[in-house]
């Protein structure tokens, strides 16, 4: 029973590990609410202030590293708290139960879960323009839906005192479902913070009619999101996103010191092109993720990098000529020997990857001449067979 236990911890604790600050967060907003609110002038206008500033960081942060995944997530909830608190001036105290409301309410549920799902692309493309006139229509038709007075939502009786209704509870219920299972799946820095975001803003519209309740549940959703953002940033410059490993900037830095004496190799996915063709970008990022863990666990005190796609760097400092050749090698038959499964494909894939090593010469003036060296010797060898370590 205790190792069932501890074998369950030991999947689930992974995929907690990017939840545990937006979720410290969350608490530490919602104990602020229960015990303090209301909250005084003072405090809602730092709030107000705070939840513009954060969220334009976001903006800026993406615009300079020309990332856009989050930002229209970002765009759709800086509206919805803009027009929750115009509909809150200018329609008083019965807002909740006006047209306009109601159609934002749903309106920003659907834009919230749809922009969660939005495929990363580059800030300062065409799909970005395409993306803020899908926002314009969407107003568009809100502008319309009010001025014929009809509200989309289909709550089966009013609640009184609360911001959101049935309709609008369900809806932001199936986003904060579907976006916690994603998130819990994929494990990824952004999606958890939207995820967790999408909490905040549904607390927020549903204690909207207290204004430290609006105030403070949309402010911690754009902490939540910038903290999210700027860590994934730094995150994607270091490391490959699908292995966790050390990327090619991570490898230009950290090879600047390396010591007179290593031994550097490449290990190349045989066919990897064929992967593509034959599976989708998250099942290959599965399977690079499968082989990584195969080739940390046998080299656990090599430093390792993926730098191209196809291709994994190993480097063995302070290795004697000719051991790194035999630990390459082991490499490459412990792969060729393993079954890696996807779940779509009842039978296990097998994989087999081409290698080549080489030893720091004195005639090489850094890193950068070994791995031409290598990597030229590996292509000469590739094109005549695969499955094989050769020597550079």
């Amino acid at each position: 029973m205790l190792k069932k236990y501890i074998d369950y911890l030991r999947q689930v604790v992974p995929l907690m590990k990017n939840s545990w600050l937006p979720a410290t967060l969350l608490l530490v907003a919602v104990s602020f609410f229960m015990f303090l609110s209301p909250f005084d002038k003072t405090t809602l206008t730092i709030l107000h202030i705070s939840f513009y500033i954060f969220n334009l960081g976001s903006i800026l942060f993406l615009a300079k590293y020309n990332y856009n995944q989050p930002l229209f997530f970002v765009i759709c909830s800086v509206l919805a708290y803009m027009f929750i608190n115009y509909f809150k001036h200018t329609y008083g105290v019965i807002y909740y139960l006006t047209p306009a409301y109601f159609n934002l309410v749903c309106l920003s549920s659907i834009g919230l879960l749809f922009f969660y799902f939005l495929p990363s692309r580059p800030f300062f493309s065409y799909d970005s323009l395409k993306f803020f006139i899908i926002i314009l229509v969407a107003f568009t038709l809100a502008e319309g839906l009010n001025k014929a007075e009809i509200k989309l939502d289909i709550s089966p009786y009013i609640n009184y005192g609360v911001g959101l209704q049935i309709f609008g509870m369900l809806l932001f219920s199936i986003s904060l479902l579907s976006t916690m299972l994603h998130a819990s799946m994929h494990n990824n820095i952004v999606n958890t913070g939207m995820a967790y975001s999408i909490v905040c803003i549904s607390l927020g519209f549903y204690l909207s009619q207290q204004p430290s309740g609006l105030a403070i549940f949309f402010t911690t959703s754009s902490i939540i999101l910038f903290i999210s953002i700027v860590h994934h940033l730094f995150f994607i410059i270091r490391k490959d996103t699908a292995t966790g490993l050390d990327n090619a900037h991570s490898f230009s830095i950290k090879t600047k010191k390396l010591p007179l004496k290593y031994g550097f190799g490449i290990i190349c996915i045989d066919d990897y092109k064929h992967l593509l063709q034959a599976f989708s970008k998250t099942e290959v990022n599965d399977i690079m993720m499968m082989i990584s863990k195969k080739i940390c666990s046998l080299e656990p005190e090599a430093s390792i990098y993926r730098c191209t796609p196809d291709e994994f760097i190993i480097i063995f400092l302070n290795a004697e000529k000719g051991t790194s050749y035999n630990k390459v090698d082991e490499i490459r038959r412990q792969i060729a020997a393993s079954e890696f499964i996807i779940n779509r494909i009842k039978k296990p894939l097998k994989i087999t990857v081409s290698c080549c090593v080489a030893d720091k010469k004195r005639s090489d003036s850094d890193v950068n001449s070994v791995f031409i060296r290598t990597h030229r010797v590996l292509q000469k060898t590739y094109k005549f067979t695969q499955n094989i370590t050769s020597k550079a």
